[in-house]
């Protein structure tokens, strides 16, 4: 629109304005005597006497209600404090201020009755609605101990703000929410509040926020303008410009929506919508509505979202009070998100620096520092996810904490936060998973050289070994001794189908022995057996191969000593110590063999049993030994 509006012929100009002289532009002007018709005045009238009778400052058998002081005053009327004798509650009870004014008197009916329909959180309870001695409407509401919201706004020491822990911006936007929820509710149920102003908006002791005074609402859909002379209703400094031509089918929620943002343009700048010397120059300024231009420290959404709401025309205007609240809900996450980044930005920056001058000893402060950081981070991302700052400052320091994963060879870590990335980082997952390849080759490398070192330490199977040498000494020994003793008793020949069978058996005799001694717990030592396998194979085939060659019987075991000497000579799991006093053995028998062969070849029995027991308890005792050095040097707790 254009200053060309303002011509004398405008609709604007068939206002009656002149008793409305004095009026301050933030005060709600009510209907005024000229709206009033007869007919309005006998139904109000006919509608007040059906009402209850409610007595005030009775006595306890004549009234149940109690008036204790003045509370203030509305538009149309007076609000006081009373005590309810019944229940024991103090209660808010409204009546009108001109008993004389009829259309005062309708609109506290309607009040009450619209309140009494739209039962919402953010409306006042109605308790009961009736009539006084002078036949006037009385309406009972539940008492609301805070203060309005305008006296917040323009009170900045008010001791209400003490209990407010929050910024106040993001407050006074809450309650804004909140208004415009409750906007919205009584929109869906065809009601327009027409009256949206932090003057009616009452703040409770617990921050719960009330939208009041009720008595303006219209029923949606009108649908047919008032046929008498418009008259003038609403508050001039947040009016919407149809207002301005009073009832008609061009009021819609779009109006009220029109008030949220002329509120929001208070709580921007501390200044009404609508400024002006005269009356009637505020209403120009309502009448035109043009676009303000807010400072530039005003937040871009905000002020994007007060222009567009008080619009000129409806249809140009926010669609609703709910994406009205969506947008500014939607505003204050992105404040949280900017808050959140900012706090990350400084922790990671002295993260940072910490990680850099810390020794491996300070890496848990410097994790506790990470966590805060990457939690802010992510408080961003969750309040504001489409924003390439907040997703920015994530990946920043997700990169960081997965590089710092890869220097320590840490994948499992890395892998996990590169699935928390906001976008794919396709030159990372390939630098995470060719270290994961990496690493994966140096454990197994180290896996294998660990396995060989504990195939070649001897401690761990020594308890094994030790068991197995007294077994297959005392069974193999003792069978040989009682196989010389069965020959000397000329109970069996010395021929070589009894020494194959006596070989065989006290090979079967002391191999089972060892293998069950081998064999504990689930552990094998498999080296073990492999070492007693070659020794009985090579002494077996010893016997095999004297006899194919023409020896006797006795010369083949003469010679056996000095065979099994060269075979325990060359195995090389068993300690230097062991290997020295077994040789000695064997060096000792096959010296002797050949004598004990001359004076009696069954002899030669009797020196192999007792030389088999007498090496076998040396084997016992040397990893008896290594057993309990073993176990000596095992760290505390570990088995």
């Amino acid at each position: 629109m254009t200053d060309e509006t303002w011509r004398d012929d405008d609709p604007f100009k068939t206002l009656v304005l002149e008793h409305l002289q004095g009026v301050a532009v933030d005060q709600t002007i009510t209907r005024s005597a000229q709206e009033s018709r007869s007919p309005e005045e006998e139904e109000t009238a006919a509608r007040v006497h059906t009402l209850p009778r409610i007595m005030l400052n009775g006595t306890a058998d004549e009234g149940d209600f109690a008036r204790i002081e003045s509370l203030g005053e509305g538009g149309i009327g007076v609000i006081e404090l009373a005590r309810q004798r019944s229940v024991g509650r103090d209660v808010a009870i409204k009546r009108v201020r001109d008993a004389s004014s009829p259309g005062a008197a309708a609109t506290l009916l309607e009040e009450g009755h619209i309140m009494g329909l739209l039962e919402h959180p953010s409306i006042v309870p109605v308790f009961a609605l009736g009539r006084d001695d002078n036949n006037q409407p009385v309406l009972v509401m539940k008492r609301i101990e805070g203060s309005t919201w305008r006296t917040l706004l323009r009170d900045p020491g008010h001791r209400a703000w003490e209990r407010i822990t929050e910024d106040r911006l993001d407050f006074n936007l809450r309650v804004l929410c909140r208004v415009a929820d409750v906007a919205h509710f009584a929109h869906g149920r065809q009601w327009l509040h027409r009256d949206i102003k932090p003057e009616n908006v009452m703040i409770g002791e617990q921050n719960e926020v009330y939208l009041i005074d009720w008595g303006l609402a219209l029923h949606l859909p009108i649908e047919t303008a008032d046929p008498e002379p418009p008259g003038l209703v609403g508050t001039p400094a947040y009016m919407a410009p149809e207002m301005l031509r009073g009832v008609g089918p061009w009021l819609s929620p779009r109006t009220d929506v029109y008030l949220l943002g002329a509120v929001l343009h208070e709580v921007l700048t501390g200044s009404l919508r609508h400024g002006g010397e005269t009356l009637r120059a505020v209403l120009a300024s309502a009448w035109l509505s043009e676009p303000v231009d807010y400072p530039e420290d005003t937040p871009e959404e905000l002020a994007e979202l007060a222009n567009q709401a008080t619009a000129t025309h409806p249809s140009d205007r926010i669609p609703d009070a709910e994406t009205f609240r969506l947008r500014i809900e939607r505003f204050l996450r992105h404040r949280e998100a900017t808050r959140a980044l900012e706090e990350g930005r400084g922790l990671f920056e002295r993260l940072i620096a910490d990680s850099g001058a810390c020794c491996s000893g300070d890496e848990v402060a410097v994790m506790q520092h990470y966590e805060a950081c990457v939690a802010a981070m992510r408080r961003a991302v969750e309040r504001w996810p489409d924003s390439p700052d907040t997703q920015g400052g994530l990946s920043e320091v997700l990169h960081w904490r997965i590089r710092r994963s890869l220097a320590q060879k840490d994948v499992l870590t890395a892998q996990a936060n590169l699935l928390e990335l906001p976008t794919p980082d396709p030159a990372l997952e390939a630098e995470v998973s060719e270290a994961s390849r990496r690493i994966s080759l140096e454990r197994l490398a180290v896996s294998r050289l660990s396995d060989l070192g504990r195939r070649h330490d001897p401690h761990p199977v020594a308890p094994l070994r030790a068991r197995a040498a007294r077994n297959s000494g005392l069974l193999g020994g003792g069978a040989i001794l009682a196989f010389g003793g069965l020959i000397h008793a000329g109970l069996v020949p010395f021929e070589w189908w009894v020494l194959a069978g006596a070989t065989t058996l006290a090979a079967a005799i002391v191999g089972a022995a060892a293998v069950h001694g081998l064999s504990r717990g689930g552990v094998v030592d498999r080296k073990g057996l492999r070492s007693l396998g070659w020794i009985v194979a090579v002494a077996l085939a010893l016997l095999f191969t004297a006899y194919f060659v023409g020896l006797s019987p006795e010369q083949s075991l003469a010679l056996l000593p000095i065979l099994v000497g060269a075979c325990v000579g060359m195995l090389a799991d068993i300690p230097r110590r062991a290997r020295i006093a077994l040789m000695a053995i064997c060096g000792v028998c096959a010296v002797a063999a050949p004598l004990v062969l001359h004076w009696s070849p069954a002899g030669l029995f009797d020196l192999l049993g007792a030389a088999t027991l007498m090496a076998h308890l040396v084997l016992a005792r040397m990893w008896d030994t290594l057993a309990r050095e073993g176990r000596a040097s095992e760290p505390p707790g570990e088995e």
